[in-house]
């Protein structure tokens, strides 16, 4: 059959949706797919992008499947690579595509010609009567069976081709009389040794296309030792790959293709690390009584009987070896064996070399197709996020300029630090209770203000010219709780040397803020709701009762309805403080205040200080952003505190603490460990970069010419690093 060449002629027959179109392979690869940029386009539904494509491979075109996810068949059978023949049929779904040829040069007629008496030479009767002995000769010892006249014509077909198209015409009338002197000359041992030959070079030749189609280097490997070990009728095989010091035994298996158990003992490390080192081939009848390797422990330990040993050589450098002995017999690997399996291993070599760049180049191609979904999914979501988050926000504006309208507030609440709409309800709450006389039950997690809120209602109510005293009820203990808010006589009890006035005659016509009210023992509840009730208290020791007129706002960071159903609070006690009830939103629940909250700290430590105001990096920021803080504002404030005192003009991610940060001490050091020096550097001069630009927008108002002058660089300079850094006004 006629091979299609690479210099010119061969096309593909393409047949789709009853039409046929001709396409010439022109270019030294052709890409066939769905892809509107592939070379051929088709339409077949079952076709991937790019499908497969069509490669020049020295005189023939080679058809390599690009992955695609409905594979590619050719003749019936799926391929990953096939080196194509006119008339192969390549189907994906209903489109076939048939492969064609040029038509015949001009000199294949004399080709053929040549053909012809070539069998008229070496066929049939002629052909046996010039291979077989004179009548008057004596029998061989050992008779040798004819030889297969159609495969040794097979053979020499073959050969007077490659004479042809190397020689031409003259060449093959040269080779005629060649071939016929020597079958005269040298009689029926030389050509059954031809044949063999020429049997092993036939056979090589098809490993060789094997070897070409195979990318799988596990599959590779395997069809190259099991190649190595039936050409040369070796015990075992060893195939080994590596460079220098570095090389591993890949495979080891004996004739019978039988793993080899512990095969970096069972070779010569010595002949192999000469081998590699030198990248000459080693041959030895009998290594044991081998002079050249009478000084090697190892070959004398293994009593090495016959052994070869050939590299894999690309550019004259070896990438691995062959290895392969016969423990039990002498001699029985020749210099025709060392020949051709050299010329095998070069092959080899080549095709190993493919299969790892194969192998390299799909797992990047993996790597960057699974980075490539990453990237999508992250941009669907962000997508998505920025979607949601667009309408959010223009309900957020739409509900802000409507509470602007209803929520204008009646007094001031500048000692409380909060902008969210969570605060301003609170605020908004405030302004309708401030003005009334009865309790008011203040709840929130610790940190949150209460105290704050409690000043607040007092010094903006009608008792603002009055006494406001605070008393924390978890800070006394029980003992002495009772004369801290009644008082007591002199006498009353060890220590009492003089009357003492209680908070409740204190605070009489204010305020009195009892925090903590959840952690006051019950038997003080009961004084306590007496004292509500009638208005007026007995000191400890006394006998004489003091009407007062006070405000009592009380606190909690536990939830009262809680211990009530615990038994630990009075019910009576609990509706005669929650008359009105103010809710605070712990930190974590109005994360917008958190950058008005560290500006007010940092202006209150720089007034404190007496220094310049500091500021918080960017990254910083984002870390106290985005910090649950259990503590609330009281963590925040101590927070601040401790980064003022550890850092210089800016506080910078590492100065803040590790709880702020989000992480343990050994993730610390672990972020570190897993990102070079330069990632972290570039990391640092972006923020750096990004804090400064901003500020300086900011400062001029974000006019850009100004900030450029300011900055030092050109406006198209700042335009270039504002788009880098994602800068918009």
């Amino acid at each position: 059959m006629m091979k299609g060449t690479a210099g010119g002629g061969a096309r593909l027959r393409i047949r789709e949706d009853g039409e046929e179109r001709l396409v010439a392979l022109e270019e030294d690869l052709t890409t066939v797919g769905r892809a509107a940029d592939a070379t051929v386009r088709i339409a077949a539904p079952l076709a991937s992008r790019v499908h497969f494509q069509i490669e020049r491979a020295g005189e023939r075109w080679k058809l390599v499947d690009l992955e695609s996810q409905n594979g590619t068949v050719v003749n019936g059978a799926r391929v990953n690579q096939k080196l194509l023949e006119p008339g192969d049929r390549i189907r994906i779904g209903r489109t076939e595509i048939v492969f064609e040829t040029a038509p015949a040069r001009a000199s294949e007629p004399r080709l053929a010609a040549a053909r012809k008496g070539l069998r008229r030479i070496s066929g049939g009767r002629a052909l046996r009567r010039r291979i077989a002995p004179p009548a008057e000769a004596p029998p061989a010892a050992e008779p040798v069976p004819d030889a297969d006249p159609d495969r040794l014509e097979g053979g020499l077909v073959s050969a007077l081709e490659a004479i042809h198209r190397t020689y031409g015409e003259e060449g093959l009338v040269q080779a005629d009389k060649i071939f016929g002197g020597f079958i005269e000359t040298r009689g029926r041992e030389t050509l059954r040794s031809l044949q063999d030959r020429a049997g092993r070079l036939e056979k090589l030749l098809e490993i060789g296309k094997a070897l070409n189609s195979e990318l799988n280097l596990r599959k590779l490997l395997n069809l190259i030792m099991d190649t190595v070990v039936a050409l040369t009728h070796a015990e075992r095989g060893f195939l080994i790959l590596g460079e220098g010091g570095a090389m591993k035994i890949e495979i080891a298996r004996n004739f019978d293709k039988e793993p080899v158990k512990n095969p970096t003992i069972k070779i010569s490390r010595s002949i192999a690390e000469q081998v590699a080192r030198t990248g000459e081939p080693v041959i030895s009848s009998n290594a044991h009584d081998d002079p050249r390797f009478r000084d090697s422990m190892s070959v004398s330990d293994l009593r090495l009987r016959s052994l070869l040993c050939v590299p894999f050589k690309i550019r004259e450098k070896v990438v691995g070896l062959v290895y392969i002995d016969n423990r039990f017999e002498t001699g029985v690997f020749t210099e025709d064996d060392r020949r051709v399996l050299q010329g095998f291993c070069d092959q080899a070599a080549i095709a190993i070399e493919n299969a790892r760049l194969h192998e390299e180049a799909l797992e990047k191609r993996r790597a960057l197709e699974e980075e490539k979904e990453k990237v999508e999914q992250l941009n669907k979501k962000l997508a998505e996020k920025v979607e949601v988050q667009t309408v959010e926000l223009l309900d957020a504006r739409k509900d802000l300029a409507e509470s602007r309208r209803q929520l204008e507030l009646k007094y001031n609440y500048d000692n409380i630090i909060g902008r969210s709409p969570k605060m301003q309800q609170v605020f908004l709450l405030l302004d309708r209770i401030t003005d009334s006389e009865v309790p008011v039950l203040i709840q929130g997690e610790s940190g949150t203000g209460k105290e704050l809120v409690a000043r607040a209602i007092h010094f903006n109510g009608p008792r603002k010219d009055r006494r406001f005293v605070s008393e924390n009820c978890a800070a006394i203990p029980e003992t002495l709780l009772e004369s801290e808010l009644f008082g007591h006589v002199r006498g009353s009890f060890t220590g009492a040397v003089v009357d003492k006035k209680g908070l409740f005659e204190v605070a009489n016509c204010g305020t009195l803020f009892l925090d903590e009210i959840g952690d006051m023992p019950v038997e003080m509840q009961k004084k306590l709701l007496r004292a509500l009730q009638e208005g007026e208290i007995r000191r400890v020791g006394g006998k004489d009762t003091i009407k007062v007129d006070v405000r009592i706002i009380s606190a909690s960071n536990k939830d009262l309805r809680q211990l009530l159903s615990e038994n630990r609070f009075r019910e009576d006690l609990y509706y005669r403080l929650n008359v009105l009830t103010v809710n605070l939103p712990p930190l974590r629940d109005r994360r917008e205040d958190i950058p008005l909250l560290v500006e007010h700290f940092l202006g209150v430590l720089a007034a404190e200080t007496h220094t310049p105001q500091r500021r918080l990096d960017p990254r910083a920021l984002n870390l106290v952003m985005n910090h649950s803080w259990p503590g609330n504002v009281r963590e925040l404030e101590n927070e601040i505190r401790r980064a003022v005192a550890l850092s210089g003009d800016v506080i910078r991610p590492d100065e803040l603490s590790a709880e702020a940060r989000g992480e343990s001490r050994r993730d610390a050091t672990q972020r570190y460990l897993e990102r070079p020096l330069r990632d972290l550097v570039k990391e640092a001069t972006d923020d750096v970069e990004r804090a400064a630009i901003l500020a300086v927008l900011q400062h001029t108002n974000w006019n850009k010419q100004s900030a450029a002058q300011i900055l030092g660089i050109s406006r198209p300079t700042l335009d270039s690093k504002m788009d880098a850094l994602g800068l918009q006004r």
